[in-house]
């Protein structure tokens, strides 16, 4: 299990085992395991549910801005161009989570954002230290996610 809470946002994993025991053809006893997976990104009701298309863009966002953090760290008054966003309909209103590179007084931030509806329903900046920790987290629950297994019967 995975317990991430910070500033607003949670990162959970949890894995969840189930035993089945059964006898083949031959008579012989076995035992079958499946592995349920439940890993959830939270940011003020902006959830994630193992959806790796939108987990793996929150976690490049993350990875990218790092990426241009250090480079631009040398170079005063460096631009960070950095702008995603993840909009969907939830229940019939519309959700955006924006993560986006700021600057301010040379220091970069990443500024991570919920609007629903139309306003503002959340909003953190993170510094270096603290988007590698979200980043940490994000990437250790998306290593939980195993393909579905599909058995059939012959």
């Amino acid at each position: 299990m995975i317990e991430f809470n910070f500033k607003g946002i949670s990162v959970s994993a949890t894995v969840e085992m189930e035993r089945y025991d059964y006898r083949d053809n031959g008579g012989h006893y076995k035992t079958r395991f499946n592995r349920n997976t439940l890993v959830k990104a939270n940011f003020w009701g902006f959830v994630i549910d193992n959806d790796l298309y939108e987990l793996a863009m929150v976690k490049s966002s993350l990875n990218y801005f790092m990426q241009a953090y250090w480079k631009r760290s040398s170079k005063a008054g460096g631009k960070i161009e950095l702008v995603t966003a993840i909009k969907r309909n939830n229940g019939g209103y519309p959700q955006a989570l924006y993560l986006v590179a700021r600057q301010k007084d040379g220091i970069h931030s990443l500024e991570i954002s919920l609007v629903e509806k139309g306003a503002p329903a959340g909003k953190i900046y993170l510094n270096g230290q603290e988007v590698i920790m979200l980043d940490i987290a994000i990437g250790k629950a998306i290593n939980l996610l195993s393909p579905e297994t599909a058995y059939l019967q012959c």
